[in-house]
């Protein structure tokens, strides 16, 4: 004699189905989430990326720096000739500009001079665009080393 059933309910079946559906929904949402927060960190990663190079480069290029800061009307050309130091830190800067736009979307950069402190800072600014996020800019200032 059987004291009890074998088997599940059908009232069974449908919670553990619902409970199951509740769990992956919610890993996928994380999911998601941690691909859009990949999304949004890269362009900050790479403006970060390529704001620490131009600082090594104004520290390290003490002849030519005040080229950095003046870019204006300059383009970048890799078979340039051979220009005082501060024409090849400006065809250096306009080349970095040009990483910028491929790099970042909607991407810029502006490198300026702050004659207000001894020696003078570099203030290097990288912005971009994205889609759904809105602008950002990425500031480093530079005190270079004499």
């Amino acid at each position: 004699m059987r004291s009890g059933s074998a088997g599940f309910t059908f009232a069974e079946v449908l919670t553990a189905i619902f409970v199951i559906a509740i769990v992956l929904i919610g890993i996928a949402a994380l999911y998601s989430e941690g691909l859009q927060s990949e999304h949004d960190t890269r362009p900050r990663a790479q403006a970060a990326q390529v704001a620490q190079t131009i600082a090594e480069r104004i520290n390290s290029n003490a002849a030519g720096r005040a080229g950095y800061a003046s870019v204006i009307g300059v383009l970048c050309t890799h078979k340039a000739k051979a220009a005082p130091p501060a024409g090849a830190a400006a065809q250096e800067a306009a080349c970095w500009q040009d990483e910028i736009e491929e790099k970042l979307p909607n991407g810029t950069l502006a490198i300026t001079r702050d004659p207000s402190t001894t020696p003078p800072t570099f203030v290097i600014a990288v912005s971009w665009s994205s889609p759904g996020t809105g602008a950002a800019t990425y500031v480093t200032r530079v005190q270079p080393r004499n």
